[in-house]
């Protein structure tokens, strides 16, 4: 057994001792409160009359259950309602045993029990709790499917709290029964697991902080509290590049002018309108925080990051980018020397590269040496257009500091002219390794363009066939150009080998990287398809279950199962529809069918239990055979004029909707 476990027993012990010597009668206990050998349903609802958090199978950790209790403790100072938790495996009614556990305690109590042996749960709440037994339990039920009875837990407590309508704590009179009756042991390791809990989320976030904004796949698996924090940073974070842009659009308008600063007025404007957008988003979650889902939550919190975390890295750049101009302006005179040295050490490798391609000339063909014949002549076209350049410059860095506009441009052409004219002649004095290498690579190279041809064609086929989004026209541009490279190639590369091999590599790596972008979209793609078929799939077996509950037990199933089971049908059509048009938006819509048709299937199954057991206790000396055939004869095949659905059964809190209840309260029960 679990630690937890062994630590809850430990706790109900030490609390039926306190109560025995106290002379505190224990409301169902007929002999001694701590009679283990008892009935375990009785020993549970005695456990539990103080007990905020019971688990007597071990599946929360003492960290866990030390922050529910906190946080059931906080509720209840500040409302007088008490909510318990109760796991266990004792095999009997987890509804009986919730009904029994809240009649000990009152009016203003909720109660929450799980059966992890019959795969129960039990709710039973007093009238004075705002929200109903049924609506706290399908609170929780989501967690349960997945077996996340922390989730389920925090559910229930979050969903008890959220529907108290007021904080006057009416009911704090209730407090003084139980107050003190047990303190909290193993403080320090509430405290230990509090600072661990702590230490995840702060790694978590840090991970989080280092997610691209425009990867939305990575960002929509954050925990929604992530996604709250990054996007309050984010909206701060754009508000702040946006206040500090402008000053800096000012500055750089002013000096640039706005023909060069047109860049960064529109990533300005892009900014501004992207932030106005997500702050409304952002307002609309505080406003209707209640009654958004977690999946629009999240969806909303995930494009606020996203565009505003974009937006921001544009805003950004264009003023790292001006900074950088303002930084060159400053500096232009040192530039300018450093460039007029460039000029000159280009200069003296004319004429040696001149002289190289005259030897060249007399070992190679002329088609070998096409792709370089006219590099000197060039190289001395372009040096002299960057000498040009930089005497330009000069003249511009002697003007007074509001007439440099266009120093920096200057400065710019002439470095790239001198770049352009040292590729010039690097491609004369490299020429003779590179034709020899160029022989060598060339046949394996447009083995591997053909490869990568192939593949495009097949990850085409692929995302066309499966809907997939993409720019397949641009995709086909690229293959056609890079079948002609390859054909070229085969055809000139024993003549033209260098020029061949050049030509051949610049269409290999547009193609990879386009391929690269193309395997993960049709990639992702098609992993989402199969979550899809997968979420339809469960909708469907669901959908299948509640139709064939409804159809055999007619009217025992009532409205709000029928109206789930609609809802289902509904959202199942519409995923249908979506998937070829957006499938994350038609995986969300199948994910709530899912979800619909479970519910349809949990409240269908409640009716009948529900049924049944109002049936028991009203003739309880009936047989189970006399109970089933009132239920065929009664309820599935009409028998009764007015036996209807929702026509009540009797005293004791009727059954119309799923719950019976008693005492003014209400109890649900569901199987997960």
């Amino acid at each position: 057994m679990k630690n937890s476990a062994r630590i809850g027993r430990a706790a109900l012990a030490a609390l039926f001792i306190s109560y025995s010597s106290a002379g505190i009668a224990v409301a169902g206990a007929s002999e001694a409160p701590f009679a283990l050998t008892g009935n375990d349903e009785t020993v549970l609802a005695q456990a539990t009359v103080t007990a905020k958090v019971t688990d007597d199978v071990g599946v929360l950790d003492p960290g866990t259950v030390s922050e529910l209790e906190n946080k059931i403790t906080e509720h209840q100072q500040e409302t007088g309602e008490l909510i318990q938790i109760v796991i266990t495996d004792s095999s009997g009614s987890a509804t009986d045993l919730a009904e029994q556990i809240r009649n000990s305690r009152g009016s203003n109590s909720a109660v929450y029990v799980i059966d992890l042996e019959t795969r129960q749960t039990g709710v039973s709440v007093g009238a004075d709790i705002s929200s109903d037994a049924e609506s706290l339990d399908d609170a929780a039920y989501s967690y349960l499917a997945n077996e996340d009875y922390v989730g389920a837990a925090n559910a229930f407590v979050d969903a008890v709290i959220d529907g108290t309508s007021g904080g006057s704590g009416s009911g704090a009179a209730w407090l003084a029964g139980g107050a003190g009756a047990i303190a909290v042991a193993g403080g320090g390791i509430w405290y230990a697991t509090r600072r661990k809990n702590k230490k995840d989320s702060a790694e978590t976030l840090s991970e989080a902080r280092e997610i691209e904004p425009a990867a939305t796949d990575e960002l929509s698996r954050l925990p929604l509290e992530t996604l709250e924090t990054l996007a309050h940073e984010e909206l701060v974070s754009t508000d702040e590049s946006i206040r500090r842009g402008k000053e800096e659009l000012d500055i750089a308008t002013a000096e640039f002018g706005p023909d060069r600063t047109r860049p960064f007025t529109k990533a300005m404007n892009h900014s501004t309108t992207t932030l106005q957008k997500a702050f409304a988003m952002h307002q609309k979650l505080e406003q209707q925080s209640r009654t958004i889902p977690d999946s629009q939550r999240r969806q909303m919190l995930v494009e606020i990051v996203s565009s505003c975390g974009q937006a921001d890295d544009a805003l950004d750049a264009q003023a790292k980018d001006f900074a950088d101009m303002r930084a060159l302006l400053m500096n232009a005179d040192n530039k300018l020397d450093e460039l007029t040295q460039r000029s000159v050490d280009l200069r003296a490798r004319l004429p040696r590269s001149t002289e190289t391609l005259q030897q060249l000339q007399e070992r190679y063909s002329a088609e070998v040496l096409d792709s370089i014949h006219e590099n000197p002549e060039m190289a001395e076209v372009t040096i002299s257009e960057a000498e040009k350049l930089i005497d330009a410059g000069r003249d511009l860095a002697a003007k007074p500091a509001g007439e440099q506009g266009g120093l920096v441009a200057n400065i710019r052409e002439a470095e790239h002219a001198l770049e352009v004219t040292d590729r010039l002649l690097r491609g004369v004095e490299n020429a003779d390794s590179n034709i020899r290498e160029a022989e060598d690579s060339l046949q394996p190279l447009i083995e591997e363009v053909e490869g990568e041809i192939a593949e495009a064609e097949e990850l085409a086929n692929q995302g066309k066939a499966q809907g997939t989004q993409g720019d397949w026209d641009s995709l086909e541009d690229l293959l056609t150009r890079s079948r002609t490279a390859v054909e070229s190639a085969r055809a000139e590369g024993s003549n033209d080998p260098l020029g061949q091999y050049t030509a051949l590599t610049a269409i290999d790596t547009e193609l990879d990287e386009r391929l690269d972008r193309v395997r993960e979209v049709t990639a992702t793609h098609s992993r989402q398809l199969q979550l899809f078929s997968q979420q339809m799939n469960v909708a469907e077996s669901n959908i299948q279950a509640a139709e064939d509950l409804v159809s055999s037990r007619g009217r025992l199933v009532g409205s709000q199962a029928r109206t789930a089971l609609a809802d289902a049908q509904r959202l199942h059509a519409e995923a249908r529809y979506t998937r070829d048009r957006d499938i994350r938006r038609a995986l969300e819509i199948s994910r709530q069918a899912a979800n619909a048709a479970q519910t349809a299937v949990r409240r269908a199954q409640n009716d009948i239990d529900n049924y049944r057991r109002q049936q028991r206790r009203q003739q309880s000396a009936s047989s189970a055979g006399n109970i089933l055939t009132g239920m065929v004869i009664g309820q599935m095949l009409g028998g009764s004029s007015r036996g209807g659905f929702g026509g009540g059964f009797g005293s004791g809190g009727g059954f119309g909707g799923g719950g019976f209840g008693g005492g003014g309260g209400s109890t649900h029960g569901s199987a997960f």
